[in-house]
Formats: structure tokens, C-alpha cells, sequence
């Protein structure tokens, strides 16, 4: 039970890793297709980034529910799903006000650093002793809530920097952000 939990998080980490990664380019290799931006980056904004982790992330817990033991999944799944969003902007405006600029070999590691970091809460989780199923209705609102915020703030974004595209200085979609 261990192993297997072990492997279905560590293919999970090279899957969302290596898709995530990917998908950065999804947006623009479909023509700027609206649909397409609203479920991957969209922009170079760090909102945006967070989608790189995100629905590879909620793909695979959502696959993986057909194969993988269900002690406090949904809790798992939201785990992974949220600490990207969490770390990734906490440790990318942290090193650059340090630093005073990004450095993009540490902006991938910080990417990589969180997807481990993710599905490594993801094998805690799964290998701990079932939590009350109030944790598991939590844990599904939080997802939902989560995928509505990705897709809400890229069509409606707030006008804030953590949704502003530092090259063009817009925010949402590029077609969005030009009416602005």
C-alpha cells in the first residue's frame, strides 16, 4: 500500500512537472483561443503561472481517483492544488525582492520545488489515518473554489500585481486586456 501510494505520487510530480511545463505554451500554440487561456497561462503574469501546476495537477488526482486508495483523497487532491498556489508566489516575490529581479533558472525550480513539495503533502495525506469526512467535503469546496477563482480571475482579473503581466503591463487575456 506504501509503494503504491509512493509511485502514484511520484508519477504524479513527473507528470505535473513535465505537462505543467508544457502547457505554458498551450495558450499560444492554439491561436490565443479563449478557452484554451482560461485553463492555461494566458499571460506571463504569476496568476497565470500557477495554472502550470494546477490543472495537471487537478488531471491527474482527477484519473487517479479510478486507480488510487480513497482514504482522504479529496484531501490530498486539494493539498497538491493548493500549495503551488501558495509557495509559488511566496517564494518567487520573496527571492526578487532580494534579488531585485527574476532569474528564470530560479523561477523554474521554485516550479519544481512546489510540485514536489505538493505531492509530497499528497503522500502524507494519503498514508495518514482517515480524517472525518467533513475534511473531504471541505477539501471538494476548496477544489471548487479554486477551479472557479482560475477561471473567474483570468476572464475578470483584479487589477493587482500578482495579475499583471509584466511584459505588456495588462492583466487576463491579451484580447481582454486590450478594451482595458
Amino acid at each position: 500500500m506504501d509503494k503504491k501510494i509512493f509511485l502514484f505520487c511520484l508519477f504524479g510530480a513527473i507528470f505535473v512537472s513535465l505537462f505543467g511545463a508544457l502547457s505554458h505554451f498551450f495558450y499560444e500554440w492554439s491561436g490565443q483561443n479563449k478557452i484554451v487561456g482560461i485553463f492555461f497561462a494566458a499571460n506571463e503574469s504569476t496568476w497565470e503561472h500557477l495554472k502550470l501546476a494546477f490543472l495537471p495537477t487537478l488531471l491527474y488526482f482527477a484519473a487517479g481517483a479510478f486507480f488510487a486508495e480513497r482514504q482522504n483523497y479529496l484531501l490530498a487532491a486539494f493539498a497538491a492544488l493548493a500549495v503551488p498556489v501558495l509557495l509559488i508566489p511566496l517564494l518567487f516575490y520573496a527571492y526578487t525582492a532580494i534579488a531585485g529581479t527574476s532569474i528564470l533558472a530560479v523561477d523554474i525550480t521554485i516550479y519544481f520545488l512546489s510540485v514536489v513539495a505538493a505531492f509530497a503533502l499528497a503522500w502524507f495525506l494519503l498514508r495518514a489515518p482517515a480524517l472525518p469526512k467533513a475534511f473531504e467535503v471541505l477539501a471538494l469546496l476548496g477544489i471548487v473554489i479554486l477551479l472557479v477563482c482560475f477561471a473567474t480571475f483570468t476572464l475578470f482579473p483584479p487589477q493587482c500585481f500578482l495579475f499583471r503581466d509584466p511584459i505588456t503591463g495588462g492583466y487576463g487575456l491579451p484580447k481582454i486586456s486590450a478594451h482595458r
